[in-house]
């Protein structure tokens, strides 16, 4: 039992000590996640720790909604997201970096051939979506928002977008190197003009709902 105690210490100690320097380095450089982390990030220990469908419930993502996934990455969600909106629905897949553009493409039509084309993909920033004032129902924010310098800047440009009572959600995993606490990023939807309707999951990987008032 004491070399059990002492190896589940140290295994504790070095993965704090790995967050901590993180942290810190992250404190001072942003920018997106490298396209090589695709392989954690899309990887069947991810589906273990973040189910699509329960995380995209959680977010509102229902049949006939028109949805902007902000940071797609390496479109881990978009399938699941795809199946969910439907025919009747449109789903908007925004990355800032071309080569995730690319990746996610492929794992959406390796995945979900029959939703391939009904998904449209958007190389931009967060800060620039191209819909008109209150033409989406749903923008959410998986691992990405606190990826972004300006968080609260682009959580404005999503309350122009979505339509009155339209939902904002961003879920996050701790391990992730720009893991927020629960409460700062409820604080923060409140702080942009959102009200918050949901906190669903745990310290591990959570999700904040609000919605435009």
């Amino acid at each position: 039992m004491n070399k059990f105690l002492r190896i589940f210490g140290s295994i504790l100690l070095g993965f704090i000590g790995f967050q901590v320097v993180l942290r810190i380095f992250r404190r001072n450089l942003h920018f997106p996640a490298p396209p090589f982390i695709t392989a954690a990030l899309n990887s069947r220990f991810r589906e273990r720790w973040q189910p699509p469908d329960v995380i995209l419930e959680r977010s509102r993502v229902t049949s006939g909604k028109k949805v902007l996934e902000v940071g797609c990455g390496g479109g881990f969600f978009l399938p699941a997201a795809a199946r969910r909106v439907g025919a009747n629905g449109k789903l908007y897949a925004l990355d800032i970096s071309p080569r995730m553009i690319n990746i996610a493409q492929k794992y959406l039509f390796t995945r979900a051939p029959s939703h391939y084309e009904s998904v449209d993909f958007i190389n931009r920033s967060a800060y620039d979506l191209p819909f008109e004032d209150g033409a989406l129902d749903v923008v959410y924010y998986i691992g990405s928002l606190m990826e972004i310098p300006q968080p609260a800047k682009a959580l404005r440009v999503a309350y122009r977008v979505l339509k009155p009572g339209g939902t904002v959600s961003v879920t996050e995993l701790l391990p992730d190197p720009d893991y927020p606490g629960v409460y700062r990023t409820a604080a923060l939807l409140k702080a942009t003009g959102y009200r918050i309707i949901d906190l669903s999951g745990n310290l591990f990987s959570y999700t904040v709902t609000g919605v435009k008032l």
